[in-house]
C-alpha cells in the first residue's frame, strides 16, 4: 500500500475504491463505507456541533454541571468559537454549590457590597430598579432557579405596561451586572441575561442648534442671571455637571483657561464627584466671549455677597447653593428657548452638541474637538458626529468622470 493509503489515514475502504486519500480528514465529517460523508459524532464533553436554527441563527449546546447550555451566533464560525471558549473555560470556572438563596436575599448582599464602590447616581439607579422592578418580578425566586424565560417574560410585561425600550434596557443592564457579581461569588454558574433579548433602542437623533439659532439663544439669555453659564456651555461644550461643579480656583481668567476636576451629581441630593471618564479631567481654553461673560458674572456674584474665590462654586442659585438642573431647565432654559423662538430641545443638545457640531463644521481638527469635550476617544467623536464633518461628497469627481 502506498504511504498515504487509506489505512495510514485511518479511513477504512478508501484504498479499495481507488479514492484519493488525505493525511488529515475533514474534522467535521468521516467517510462511511461506500464513499458518502456522514456527520461525525462528538465525544462526551465536546458539546454538540453547531446547527442552523429555523430563525437563521446558529446554535451549539454543551453540558455544564447538570444543566444543558446553549450558545447562539450569526455564523457557524462564531458559534464554534463560543463553544470552544465555553469548554475551555469550564475547567477554570469557579465551582459553585446550589443554594437556597433567593433573588431578594442576594440583592440585599449585593447592595451592602456596592454601597461604597459604585458612584452615587449609579447606586441610586440600582436601588430604584431593584425596588420597583426586580424584587416584585422574582424576589422570592431562588437565585439558582432564575431562567432566561423569567427574565424575558419580565421584559415583555414591562413593555406591555408602557415602559420605554430604553428603560427596559436599563433594567436589563442592572440585572445583568448584578448576576455577573453572583457568578463571581460562585452562587450561580452563568448569567441568564446573556441569553435574554432586551428590546432594541434606536440611537437618539442629535438636534443641535445651527449658528443662527445659537446666536438667538445667547441673545435671549443676556438678561438671565445664568447668562455666563449658557455662554460657557455653548462655547466650551462642557457637560452641565462639569459646569455646576466648577470652583473659582479652577478658573484663570487672565490666561483664559479653566480646569475640569469634578462634576455636580444630582439625585436624591447633590454631591461633587469625579468627572464622568478619565478623559473628562482636562483643561479648556476659554473663548473671549466666555471669559468676558465670566468676569461680569463674578462681579454680579460679589455684589450679591457670594464668595468669588477659592473653593467657592462659580454658579449657584439665589441662596448660594448648587444649581438644581430641573429648576434651571423649567425656570430659565425653557423660557429662553420660547423667547428666542427656538424649537424645544435639551440643555445638552443646545450647548454640548451645538458646540461640537459648529466646531467640526468650521473645520476644527476632530482630535482637538474630542480633547475639548472630554470624549473617551476621537473614534467616538467621529462616529457620533460624522455627518457634521465638512468635505462630504465627491467634489464633482463622478460628474467629471462620466459626463
Amino acid at each position: 500500500m502506498p504511504p498515504f493509503g487509506a489505512s495510514a489515514a485511518g479511513l477504512p475502504g478508501r484504498g479499495d475504491r481507488g479514492l484519493t486519500p488525505t493525511v488529515t480528514p475533514t474534522p467535521d465529517h468521516e467517510r462511511k463505507r461506500g464513499g458518502t460523508f456522514v456527520a461525525k459524532k462528538n465525544a462526551n464533553g465536546e458539546g454538540s456541533r453547531p446547527r442552523r436554527r429555523p430563525d437563521g441563527r446558529w446554535e451549539a449546546r454543551y453540558w455544564s454541571g447538570d444543566k444543558r447550555r446553549s450558545l447562539y451566533g450569526k455564523t457557524r464560525k462564531e458559534v464554534a468559537g463560543k463553544l470552544a471558549d465555553a469548554l475551555s473555560d469550564a475547567g477554570d470556572a469557579p465551582a459553585f454549590v446550589p443554594t437556597d438563596v433567593t433573588v431578594a436575599e442576594f440583592l440585599a448582599r449585593y447592595e451592602d457590597a456596592a454601597t461604597n464602590t459604585m458612584k452615587r447616581r449609579s447606586f441610586e439607579t440600582y436601588q430604584s430598579i431593584a425596588k420597583v422592578h426586580l424584587l416584585p418580578a422574582f424576589g422570592t425566586t431562588r437565585l439558582e432557579d432564575l431562567t432566561r424565560e423569567h427574565v424575558q417574560r419580565m421584559y415583555s410585561r414591562k413593555r406591555a405596561a408602557g415602559l420605554s425600550a430604553a428603560r427596559v434596557r436599563r433594567i436589563h443592564g442592572v440585572l445583568s451586572s448584578v448576576l455577573n457579581r453572583a457568578v463571581g461569588w460562585g452562587l450561580i454558574g452563568r448569567n441568564v441575561c446573556e441569553e435574554a433579548s432586551p428590546p432594541r433602542v434606536p440611537a437618539p437623533e442629535i438636534r443641535p442648534l445651527d449658528r443662527d439659532e445659537a446666536r438667538r439663544f445667547l441673545k435671549a439669555a443676556e438678561s438671565d442671571r445664568h447668562h455666563a453659564l449658557y455662554v460657557l456651555g455653548l462655547t466650551s461644550g462642557m457637560r452641565f455637571g462639569e459646569i455646576g461643579g466648577l470652583f473659582w480656583s479652577d478658573l484663570d481668567l487672565d490666561l483664559g483657561v479653566l480646569r475640569v476636576r469634578r462634576a455636580l451629581v444630582t439625585g436624591y441630593g447633590q454631591t461633587l464627584e469625579a468627572p464622568k471618564t478619565p478623559n473628562s479631567r482636562r483643561s479648556v481654553v476659554l473663548t473671549q466671549t466666555a471669559a468676558e461673560a465670566l468676569l461680569r458674572h463674578r462681579e454680579r456674584q460679589a455684589a450679591q455677597g457670594f464668595p468669588v474665590d477659592g473653593d467657592a462654586l462659580v454658579f449657584t442659585n439665589t441662596v448660594g447653593k448648587p444649581i438644581n438642573p430641573s429648576h434651571l431647565r423649567c425656570r430659565s432654559f425653557k423660557p429662553i428657548l420660547r423667547e428666542a423662538g427656538l424649537p424645544d430641545t435639551t440643555f445638552h443638545a443646545a450647548t454640548r452638541h451645538t458646540c461640537c457640531c459648529i466646531l467640526l463644521a468650521r473645520g476644527v481638527n476632530p482630535r482637538v474637538v474630542s480633547l475639548q469635550l472630554g470624549h473617551s476617544s476621537v473614534a467616538f467623536t467621529l462616529q457620533r458626529y460624522a455627518s457634521y464633518l465638512p468635505g462630504w461628497g465627491d467634489d464633482g469627481a463622478m460628474d467629471s468622470a462620466l459626463f
